[in-house]
């Protein structure tokens, strides 16, 4: 989980999604395999919540400054 969660911070993109995934998958089976969430998963959850809630803002802002280059004429 530590892993995926450096990697989230050099990528970005399609490469970013993949690894978010991957570390929603990670901490579901350990939820499974632990037989419930302790402190860790729930720490590993939030971290990635975070890390959603960031990147979905960064790329909204992207956006935004892609739609004003263009209508102003960059």
């Amino acid at each position: 989980m530590r892993r995926v969660s450096a990697q989230l911070e050099t990528v970005s993109g399609p490469e970013e999604e993949e690894l978010i995934v991957q570390g929603v998958r990670f901490a579901f089976r350990v939820h499974q395999f632990a037989g419930g969430f302790d402190v860790e998963t729930m720490r590993a959850f939030q971290e990635l919540r975070d890390k959603v809630t960031t990147c979905h803002e960064q790329c909204q802002n992207q956006q935004q400054q892609k739609a004003s280059c263009r209508s102003s004429a960059c």
